[in-house]
């Protein structure tokens, strides 16, 4: 089966997942199989591990409950969970195994162990003696395609930066984790520059940051496969 799941969500898990260390983190995926077979997550719900381990989780039953009526609310059904591994790969461990009791569920698995993220779906079945273990194809859809945010025809007054950072030395999602985090420190109107490399992180950082409601200034292209983008800082 295909899994489709929107960057945006993956970084909020991601984000989340990197808040919640050294403990597991966990959650719920909504959403809608379609007829082409393609299961398609149109929401992420970041819930409460009870264990508070890095072992091992426990949905929070209540929040479970109301994650449910909210996917009844927004008209899409439960495709199963998600939930991190800090220190180890993104593969089920023999207790994942072993409460993985829905054989219609999507299992997805966030490792945090390297520098970069890995996040995979699987699909579990059989009995709890025998359990059999399938990846599933996981497909990252971009929210917003990079040549429209190109394609804008905008006028830019002349402005100075108020600060710099390089996250040319990682990769997709933390590249807009990093941005974030360099954002909360600078005050309202400041300027960040941000290097960055070609491809994912340019397509989807300039994205991310204007979906947290910050202004994307210039793009400047370095043509030695980086490239110079440029941020106000809009609220607290």
């Amino acid at each position: 089966m295909k899994i489709t799941i929107r960057r945006s969500d993956l970084i909020r898990i991601t984000e989340y997942a990197i808040s919640q260390q050294p403990d597991e983190a966990c959650g719920l995926i909504g959403g809608v199989d379609r007829e082409d077979g393609v299961r398609e997550i149109r929401k992420v719900y970041l819930l409460t591990n009870t264990d508070h381990t890095n072992e091992h989780f426990t949905i929070d039953p209540r929040e479970q409950l109301a994650s449910i009526k909210d996917m009844r609310a927004e008209g899409i059904s439960p495709l199963g969970n998600w939930h991190s591994h800090p220190e180890t790969p993104s593969r089920p461990s023999e207790e994942d195994k072993r409460m993985a009791n829905d054989s219609r569920a999507s299992y997805l698995i966030l490792s945090l162990a390297a520098k970069d993220p890995v996040l995979n779906a699987f699909h579990v079945e059989g009995p709890p003696e025998a359990r059999s273990v399938r990846k599933e194809e996981l497909i990252i859809l971009e929210d917003v395609e990079f040549e429209e945010l190109k394609a804008e025809d905008k006028e830019v007054a002349d402005f100075t930066v108020t600060d710099t950072i390089d996250i040319t030395d990682v990769t997709c999602p933390i590249t807009f984790v990093k941005t974030k985090v360099a954002l909360e420190e600078l005050d309202e109107g400041d300027i960040l520059q941000v290097h960055i490399n070609d491809g994912e992180p340019i397509q989807n950082v300039p994205r991310s940051v204007k979906e947290e409601g910050h202004e994307v200034l210039r793009i400047d292209n370095n043509e030695d496969g980086t490239f110079e983008l440029f941020i106000r800082k809009v609220g607290d």
